[in-house]
Order: C-alpha cells, then structure tokens, then sequence
C-alpha cells in the first residue's frame, strides 16, 4: 500500500464525520478520486455507517415497542388486580348478606300464652319445616343488651326480674324466600309483638349498617 493511501485511509474517519481541517479534507478528496482501493474502503465505510444506523434504528424501536408493551402488561395487571379485588369483595358482601340477612326477629307480647305461642312455632314450621329456631327469654334479651353496653353497666344496673321492659323474641333462621313468608305473618296472629328482618335492605346497605352499628358499638 502507498505511503499516500495510509495517510488517507488513517483520515477517512475524520473525512466522513466532517471533522477533519480544510487541508486535510482537500487532501482526501483529491485522493480519493484518482485512488480505486481507497474509494473501496470508504464506501465499505460508508456502507457499514448505514448498516450501523439501521441497526440502532431497529434497537430504538425494539426498545419503544419493549417499554410500550410493558406498560401495556402493567397497566393489564393493574386493572386485573383492581377487577379481583372488586369480584372478591363483591362475594363476600353477598354470601354475609344472604347469611344473615334471611334471618327473622318474632318479638313476643309480654302476656303472650302457651296456646299462642304454639299457634306461632306451628305457622313457622308450616312456612319452612327446616328453619331452625332460636328462642331468647326476656332474661336473655336484657343480658344481651348489658353486653353490648358493657363499658356503661350503670345505665341498665336497675332493670331486672320484674323490672324488664324487653320482650322474648325468636331468631328464625330460614330460606330468604320463606324469610318474606314469616315476615308477613306480623299482624295475623295473636302474641306477636312486631316482627324484623333485613330483608329490605340492599347487600351493600346491609354490611355498610351493621359495620356503622359495630363502629357505634365500640
């Protein structure tokens, strides 16, 4: 190889990122055009430079497509997660609601009598013989209300015995649409008191109630 095309191939870099002085430009040029071997080696160069460029292109837009599909995954799993969250919490309000919502409250008339109280079990079982029942005497539902209000025994330290104004009640524990059945029997038979359920309310208003009565409670 000449001396002279060393020279040139040494400056062919500088010569194709322009940076190379006015002289020395001339220099390869001038070079260029009358030497085939040097023209071979920079267009190889050139040729490499494009090859270059258009492999970095294509690992710009991998790169752009990687980090968009990312986002897409994260965004995918976001929304997944939120959706189970909601599927979850959703089944959980329904199965306490359709738990405790079906049960019915039969509060008895202090005078009520042995007969009527027949006549109530027997109209109970006819609707849902499975149902099961709970009886709680007035006893029972003044220690119940002590309980709940523990941290203030002294507010009910003076009901007792005679003194009890709260009424026996039965929990009926049935099928929802037997629960509406038993509800309607207020009113049509003697020794009833009054008679509660939950059945109106929606499931969210149900467990947004009785965690408002739980927050009250303590």
């Amino acid at each position: 190889m000449k001396k002279e095309c060393e020279i040139v191939q040494d400056l062919l870099i500088g010569y194709q990122d322009g940076t190379l002085h006015t002289y020395s430009k001339e220099l390869v040029e001038k070079h260029l055009k009358k030497c085939e071997e040097c023209n071979k080696v920079f267009n190889e160069m050139k040729k490499d430079e494009v090859e270059g460029s258009i492999q970095e292109q294509e690992i710009d837009y991998l790169k752009n497509v990687k980090r968009k599909i990312s986002k897409k995954n994260k965004l995918l799993i976001a929304i997944g997660t939120i959706l189970t969250i909601v599927i979850l919490l959703n089944i959980v309000v329904f199965a306490y609601y359709y738990h405790e919502a079906r049960k019915v409250q039969i509060y008895l008339n202090n005078d009520v009598t042995e007969e009527q109280i027949g006549d109530i079990k027997n109209a109970i079982t006819n609707i849902d013989e499975n149902a099961k029942i709970e009886y709680h005497s007035k006893e029972d539902a003044l220690n119940e209300l002590k309980e709940k209000f523990s941290d203030n025994k002294d507010l009910l330290s003076g009901y007792g015995g005679d003194n009890n104004p709260l009424n026996a009640y039965y929990v009926i524990d049935a099928s929802m649409e037997n629960a509406r059945k038993i509800e309607g029997l207020e009113g049509n038979l003697p020794g009833i008191k009054k008679i509660t359920t939950n059945l109106s309310y929606n499931p969210y208003e149900f467990i947004l109630s009785n965690i408002a009565i739980e927050l009250t409670s303590n």
